[in-house]
């Protein structure tokens, strides 16, 4: 293998018997003029965050504007206004989080508003007007934005170029595809992180999940197999979670609109109710929506959104999803009940109850 020394410039072999690729990934650009000035910022390392935090210590700016709106855009926007910078958020969605299903949109919109966040949906970028060094406004479809500070979150790629020029088959999405042991199309060549493919357990299809979580898991099991060992890493279904200031949202599985695209017979449920026993203190709204097949009855995926531990609750539902469970299965899930934590009725109980008998398969 030849190896670029980037302390000394030089060049030289460094030969290997077994080889893990944890190459990650890097930030996606808008690829629009304007982008490479100084006060426009990524975040995918720390040195990233310690950039902006610098930047902010430094020139003190008073408006910012983020392009993006998923996990890592929204949490920078909370914490820009934590420190009282003026802050705009625009997306090319109508709503936040393409992943999420419709319904939680305005819920989450409103409280970026009511946080003092303005939001743009349907927006596109098309060049940054720059005194040379740095970006003084943004020019879309619609309209122009002046700020002092730009974030740009739209996602990540894949580095796998690597393996790509070694002849290490890289799949359709642009990471390195690998088997249930982590090891790619090069017998001694194992993967893992946001380098390479993942299984969705729900879908049976590959895909990528730049998570840490689940990065994490890959690299123990590339690990253990390049050590001589055997493990294996079984794929994922989507287990996700997002705090948007005093909002908890949760995620598992796939949406109604991915579920109808990829030719499943979809029937959903929506339930709202509260968080906790509506007599008991602390108790707050919270939707579910859950998504399923009609003709098995098997469970696709589950949004959960609310302000008392939504984004944990959505754990249940990431198992039932790991383990290919049907609505009457959930339905008869014995979960845990004290009106501090939960209502009698469970919203998932709920959700599965009322969406079972629209299958055409009930027990």
């Amino acid at each position: 293998m030849r190896v670029f020394s980037s302390d000394t410039g030089g060049k030289f072999f460094l030969p290997y018997d077994r080889l893990i690729l944890a190459t990650g990934a890097r930030s996606r650009k808008l690829g629009i003029p304007g982008e490479e000035a100084r006060n426009i910022f990524t975040l995918k390392e720390m040195s990233d965050g310690l950039r902006i935090r610098n930047f902010i210590d430094r020139y003190n700016p008073r408006k910012a504007v983020i392009v993006g709106a998923g996990n890592i855009s929204l949490e920078v926007a909370e914490a820009l206004r934590d420190r009282g910078i003026e802050t705009t958020l625009l997306y090319r969605g109508k709503f936040p989080y393409s992943g999420l299903e419709p319904e939680l949109g305005p819920i989450i919109v409103k409280e970026l508003e009511d946080r003092g966040v303005r939001y743009l949906g349907e927006v596109q970028p098309r060049f940054f007007e720059t005194d040379g060094q740095k970006a003084q406004q943004l020019v879309t479809d619609q309209g122009v934005f002046s700020a002092d500070l730009f974030f740009v979150g739209v996602g990540v790629i894949p580095n796998s170029e690597i393996a790509r020029e070694a002849g290490i088959i890289v799949g359709k999405s642009g990471g390195i595809q690998v088997n249930s042991l982590m090891q790619t199309s090069e017998p001694n060549i194992w993967a893992a992180g946001d380098c390479c493919e993942k299984l969705h357990r729900v879908t049976g299809q590959p895909t990528l999940v730049p998570l840490g979580d689940v990065a994490n898991k890959e690299g123990r099991v590339a690990g253990e197999n390049a050590m001589g060992g055997h493990s294996e890493f079984h794929g994922i279904v989507g287990a996700a979670c997002v705090k948007i200031f005093g909002l908890e949202i949760g995620m598992a599985g796939i949406n109604e609109a991915q579920a109808k695209k990829m030719g499943f017979p979809v029937i959903t449920q929506i339930v709202e109710g509260t968080s906790r026993a509506g007599v008991y203190p602390g108790a707050s709204p919270t939707l579910l929506k859950i998504v399923a097949d009609q003709s098995s009855g098997r469970l696709l995926g589950g949004n959960w959104i609310g302000r008392d531990g939504e984004a944990r609750k959505i754990n249940v539902l990431a198992v039932a999803l790991h383990q290919g469970m049907t609505l009457e299965a959930i339905s008869r899930l014995d979960l845990a009940y004290a009106p501090p934590f939960s209502p009698v009725w469970d919203p998932l109980l709920i959700a599965a109850n009322l969406l079972k008998r629209k299958t055409g398969n009930r027990q």
